[in-house]
C-alpha cells in the first residue's frame, strides 16, 4: 500500500476510487483505523485493491458545533461494471452502523464517516448517489488529503484544476497529525 506522496497511475482499465473518513465521536483515530481494515476487507468482494491511506488530519466541524473532526482519505483501485459504485456505498454504509454510526439530522457528530468521493471519472446524479461527491470540492478535509496522495488525478469536469479549489478555500486551516501508517 502507497502512503502520502505517491503518485503511481493505475495500469490497464483501472480506476482510482478515493473514499473521504471522518469521525469526531468517542475513539475517533479509532473508528478511522477500523474503516481503513474494513476498506482493506473489501478487496476481495469488490474487486478493490487499496492503494493508499493520507496522513490524519484534525478539522472543526463543518456546519455544526462539536467535537473537531480527524479525517483523512483512503484511495482504491479498481474496475468495476456500472453497479460498482453503488455496491461500495453500501459497503461503506455498512462500515459506518458498524462503528455505532447514527444520522439523527444533517452534520450531525458521528462516530465514523465514510464518503464516496470519486470512482474514476464516472459521474452519477441518481437519488442513492452523487459522484464526484457533490460538496467534495467545499472541503479542505477531503482536498488535502487527496492532495497528499493523488496530486494530479483528474476530477471529473475539472482535470487537476481542482487543486486551486482548495486553495480558494477559506476554511480554518487542518493540523496535520500523524503520517502513515496511522491505522
Amino acid at each position: 500500500m502507497h502512503n502520502a506522496a505517491q503518485q503511481d497511475a493505475p495500469t490497464g482499465p483501472a480506476e482510482w476510487v478515493v473514499v473521504g473518513l471522518g469521525s469526531n465521536l468517542g475513539d475517533a483515530r479509532q473508528h478511522l483505523s477500523a474503516a481503513v481494515r474494513g476498506l482493506c476487507d473489501l478487496e476481495g468482494s469488490l474487486g478493490l485493491k487499496t492503494w493508499g491511506v493520507s496522513p490524519l488530519y484534525r478539522s472543526h466541524p463543518w456546519q455544526h458545533q462539536g467535537p473537531d473532526f480527524l479525517n483523512a482519505v483512503v484511495v482504491l483501485q479498481g474496475t468495476g461494471d456500472e453497479q460498482a459504485p453503488y455496491a461500495l456505498l453500501r459497503a461503506l454504509q455498512i462500515l459506518e452502523a458498524s462503528r455505532g454510526r447514527e444520522r439523527p439530522y444533517q452534520y450531525a457528530p458521528r462516530t465514523l464517516d465514510l464518503d464516496l468521493i470519486l470512482f474514476g471519472h464516472r459521474i452519477l446524479n441518481t437519488p442513492d448517489l452523487v459522484l464526484p461527491h457533490p460538496r467534495a470540492l467545499q472541503r479542505a478535509f477531503v482536498l488535502q488529503p487527496l492532495l497528499d496522495l493523488l496530486p494530479r488525478v483528474d476530477w471529473p469536469g475539472l482535470g487537476t484544476a481542482w487543486v486551486h479549489r482548495l486553495r480558494a478555500l477559506e476554511d480554518p486551516p487542518l493540523e496535520r497529525l500523524a503520517d502513515p501508517p496511522w491505522a
